[in-house]
């Protein structure tokens, strides 16, 4: 069993439920042995106002980290956060993470030309889901060229939850171009990707990124990969591992990720 949970939320994130000690405990009990919280900060994100601020007041965060976990021994938890990217914060993200000691760093397209695909106004903006896919791709292909600072690139097929008919029509060969183009850039840097086991439980065929990215990923000569719940509550806490564990070694993996101090540390899978 993978035994390690690196993305996590909490009440600190706007769209958490949970609080950090409690997710800590549905960790240990779950037999996990490694897990890091990731609070958002979606700096410059066009939410909706009803949604809130998705930026974590970090000094808020690393000092309850610190209360928690300093002398916390049946779990190694580490402090990570998940960046929002979106091309002109590269200055503004690399400022910010040189001021705290951050263990791992997800960076996301949650937005891209200024739009949400989580919102169903995105998509009224193309004629075509394909087309609105494409679009989020290409944002990110834009941002996996100018960012540098960062960990592993989160769920990056994160627009197919959303879509009228989510990944029900997607196949890697629509969007190989620009698909193959995103992940040589990230291997290129020595950067990695994440799967992100919510997919399993928000409808999905499979894990996001899809089955198919993993594949390709692994076939261009990626080796970095984390393995993430996405948990905003306690029961989300490593939800589904086993099955994120056997697309894994499906798609050729006999290795998942861990990072402390930015520092990669592969943990085999069998």
């Amino acid at each position: 069993m993978i035994k390690s949970d690196f993305h996590m939320h909490t009440k600190l994130s706007t769209d958490g439920i949970s609080e950090m000690h409690e997710m800590i405990e549905a960790a240990v009990s779950k037999g996990l042995e490694n897990i890091c919280f990731t609070e958002h900060m979606d700096y410059d994100n066009p939410f909706d106002s009803e949604e809130g601020n998705y930026e974590v007041d970090t000094d808020a965060y690393y000092k309850k980290y610190k209360e928690l976990t300093e002398n916390e021994k049946r779990i190694n938890v580490c402090f990570g956060v998940e960046l929002g990217l979106q091309p002109h914060l590269v200055e503004h993200y690399n400022k910010y993470l040189s001021e705290y000691p951050f263990d791992f760093v997800i960076g996301s397209s949650h937005a891209v030309y200024g739009k949400d695909p989580y919102y169903q106004s995105y998509y009224e903006l193309f004629d075509s889901e394909e087309k609105a896919y494409r679009t989020y791709f290409e944002g990110e292909l834009e941002c996996a060229k100018v960012f540098d600072n960062y960990d592993v690139y989160g769920h990056l097929d994160y627009a197919l939850r959303y879509g009228p008919t989510g990944d029900k029509g997607f196949t890697y060969e629509k969007y190989s171009d620009v698909l193959d183009e995103i992940l040589k850039s990230i291997i290129e840097k020595g950067r990695g990707i994440e799967i992100n086991s919510s997919g399993y439980r928000k409808g999905m065929r499979g894990a996001n990124p899809a089955d198919s990215i993993l594949k390709r990923y692994r076939e261009l000569g990626g080796e970095i990969i984390t393995v993430g719940s996405d948990a905003h509550s306690v029961p989300e806490v490593a939800a589904d591992f086993d099955r994120a564990e056997n697309a894994l070694l499906e798609c050729g993996f006999r290795y998942y990720t861990i990072f402390r101090n930015r520092k990669a540390i592969q943990i085999p899978l069998e």
